[in-house]
């Protein structure tokens, strides 16, 4: 009796932890794949990263301020076109 009450118990374990880790599995699946079709998360192709601003912007906008003239300002630590303050 006591063998088959100690079998049962490792039994009852060894089927909980399976079903914890499979809990742990899905959750982390899930979250992967939410994630990873958040609009949030997804960079466009179209969008650079523009390290003034630290953020990403379309090609456009990133084209028009690699075309002006940006000097580094001591006052702002950052870099803008001269005269804007």
């Amino acid at each position: 009796m006591k063998k088959n009450k100690k079998k049962q118990s490792k039994d009852f374990i060894g089927k909980a932890i399976i079903i914890i880790i499979l809990i742990i599995g899905v959750f982390f699946t899930y979250n992967f794949v939410k994630t990873a079709l958040s609009e949030d998360s997804n960079i466009l192709s179209d969008q650079i990263w523009c390290s003034n601003c630290q953020t990403y912007h379309d090609k456009a906008t990133s084209d028009a301020e690699q075309n002006q003239k940006l000097v580094w300002c001591v006052n702002c630590k950052t870099y803008h076109a001269p005269g804007q303050e």
